[in-house]
Parts: structure tokens; C-alpha cells; sequence
């Protein structure tokens, strides 16, 4: 008993040393699990859609957690592809680093790739920083991806992209391509100490 209680005093101290130990704050996202749609636009977050047109963005039931996720698709469009995008804008940030986390299934046509992309703006709206992610592994379950990045002194907002591009070499979309993102969380990170 002496030794459990000695083991969970030293890991206490360890974790409590400057810098060791890191706070996370609650999902800056809104929606970020895609259980909310009012017909297929996610709630708080902007599509691509036009409707009564084109349906590039909907929900699907296949889904890491929950009921739903969200599809971003492409389609033609008399003769051009179009690609489904999802976005949040203008969300607050602090901090000194930021943490994107959550689930992407991608069936990719032709080297399409599902993007990530995060603008972190002052607060005039002028682009301080840009972090990108590509998810060039096709994936027929839902896996796990993180993207983080600093948040540079003077950002206090930030906008968030999520949609398919084409691959570099073809520069060019490919009808049938989707990826889907589930369970989503974004969170600034502070180290403690």
C-alpha cells in the first residue's frame, strides 16, 4: 500500500514541474460532432452548397460517434467538379498553441485529397498565419488525425476550412471522390507552470 501511495505522490510532482503539464480548454467548434443539420447544412458551420442546384455537403449516417457525420463531395457541375467545403469563421482563440483533432473516412478518385486548412487573423482581419494538412491516405474506416500549430502573438480569431482538393500533379477534381469528418474538437493549449 506504501508503495502505490509513494508511486502516485512522485507522478503527481512529475506532473506538476513547469512546462510538463498542459491545460486544454473546452471545443472552440461548434457542431464539431455534425449531430445538428437543418436538411444538409451542418449547424454553424457554411457550405459550399447552392441550394435547389448542387448538394456538395450532407449528412451521412456512417459515422465515428453519434448519429451523423458530414459528407464534403464532388460532383459535376455542368462540366466543371465541384468540391464539397465546410467552414467556421471568426472563432476566438488564446493561447499559445492550438490542437485539431478528430475522424476522416476519404474514398479518393484520381489522388484527390481531403484539405484542412486554419487561418489565424488579428483582430483587423488581416492572415497572420496559415496551417494546411493534407490527407492523402484513402481510408474506408474512420481514422484519426491531429493538426496543431502555434498561435502567433496578435491572432485572436481564426477561420477553418475542410474540403477535397485535387491532386498536385492533375490539377484537376475527380467526380465520385468524398471524405467525411466526424467528431471534431479544435482547442487552444496553455502550458501550466
Amino acid at each position: 500500500m506504501k508503495l502505490n501511495c509513494v508511486k502516485g505522490i512522485i507522478t503527481l510532482a512529475v506532473l506538476m514541474l513547469p512546462g510538463v503539464m498542459t491545460a486544454y480548454a473546452q471545443n472552440l467548434l461548434k457542431n464539431g460532432n455534425f449531430e445538428i443539420f437543418t436538411g444538409n447544412e451542418p449547424k454553424d458551420w457554411a457550405t459550399s452548397n447552392i441550394p435547389k442546384v448542387i448538394v456538395v455537403v450532407s449528412p451521412e449516417t456512417r459515422c465515428k460517434g453519434g448519429t451523423y457525420s458530414v459528407k464534403c463531395e464532388v460532383k459535376d457541375f455542368h462540366g466543371s467538379k465541384m468540391a464539397g467545403m465546410i467552414s467556421q469563421n471568426g472563432i476566438p482563440v488564446s493561447g499559445s498553441s492550438f490542437e485539431l483533432k478528430g475522424f476522416y473516412v476519404l474514398h479518393s478518385v484520381g489522388k484527390d485529397a481531403g484539405f484542412v486548412s486554419i487561418e489565424l487573423m488579428d483582430a483587423d482581419g488581416n492572415t497572420i498565419k496559415i496551417c494546411q494538412e493534407n490527407l492523402t491516405n484513402p481510408a474506408a474506416n474512420f481514422t484519426h488525425f491531429t493538426m496543431a500549430g502555434d498561435i502567433p502573438r496578435g491572432a485572436v480569431k481564426l477561420d477553418i476550412k475542410m474540403t477535397l482538393l485535387p491532386d498536385k500533379d492533375s490539377d484537376a477534381l475527380h467526380e465520385g471522390s468524398y471524405v467525411l469528418f466526424d467528431d471534431l474538437e479544435l482547442v487552444p493549449v496553455t502550458p501550466v507552470g
